[in-house]
């Protein structure tokens, strides 16, 4: 009995020590991402990757380390954690689209590109991994292809402004004025802050010949509370020339 209860005891100081261990593992860790929320990335990075280095597996761990390295602008080490969060769950897309602005960041637009892919070849819905494709391919200078990527994205989320803005350049680059305008037109009623459709849109106006509406979206524009003092005179002076 006397054995017996010794080995009790020692039974439980192991499963005490064990428990604490884990319990001090998940505070650290709890902390860590407490930290990244509060953008205090300097501070969770160190914590994290400490942590790591005590449980390579924790996939929390990786992935709030592969975020604060991201935030921190440690590109490259950022790529290297989202390859780590990547053998945990291969089929993150999160993971596979944030690989990719860390890549397109480094210069590396084909491998970006090819993350992007691999995003939308598991979430056909994941609108942001269309945007970006359509941003790299008009880095190539492939119009067509952009195109066609901006129209997935909207077909993802049509609420996405940027995508009708980006899809409006380039029709406006091709003399296409009326889809362009529509096209700012929709990103105005999505995001009605965002100064750029505007401006396009009275660019588009003027090339269409139908000066009195340019002129009514200037005064209209000019209403806006936040339009910065240069903008604002340069539209005067515009303004002031399509009425003389």
């Amino acid at each position: 009995m006397r054995i017996a209860g010794i080995g009790i005891g020692l039974v439980a100081l192991f499963f005490a020590a064990g428990c604490g261990g884990g319990s001090d593992f998940e505070t650290r860790k709890n902390r860590a991402i407490e930290d990244f929320r509060a953008e205090r990335f300097d501070r969770a990075t160190a914590t994290l990757d400490s942590l790591a280095r005590e449980n390579s597996r924790d996939f929390d761990v990786r992935y709030y380390l592969a975020r604060s390295l991201e935030e921190s602008s440690r590109l490259t080490e950022a790529l290297n954690e989202w390859d780590a969060v990547l053998i945990l769950r291969p089929r993150l897309v999160e993971a596979h689209y944030r690989r990719g602005i860390c890549l397109i960041s480094l210069e590396r637009i084909d491998d970006a590109i090819d993350s992007w892919h691999r995003a939308v070849e598991l979430d056909p819905t994941y609108h942001r991994a269309y945007y970006n494709l359509g941003r790299a391919s008009e880095q190539k200078e492939e119009w067509d292809e952009a195109v066609l990527y901006y129209l997935k994205t909207i077909e993802a989320d049509s609420s996405f402004a940027p995508a009708y803005i980006n899809l409006g350049f380039l029709l406006q680059r091709a003399e296409e004025w009326e889809k362009a305008f529509s096209m700012f037109d929709r990103a105005i009623r999505l995001d009605p802050d965002f100064h750029a459709p505007y401006l396009n849109r009275i660019h588009i106006l003027l090339a269409l010949g139908r000066e009195e509406a340019a002129a009514d979206s200037i005064r209209s524009f000019l209403t806006k509370q936040s339009v910065e003092p240069v903008l604002a005179d340069s539209l005067q002076m515009l303004l002031e020339e399509i009425e003389g």
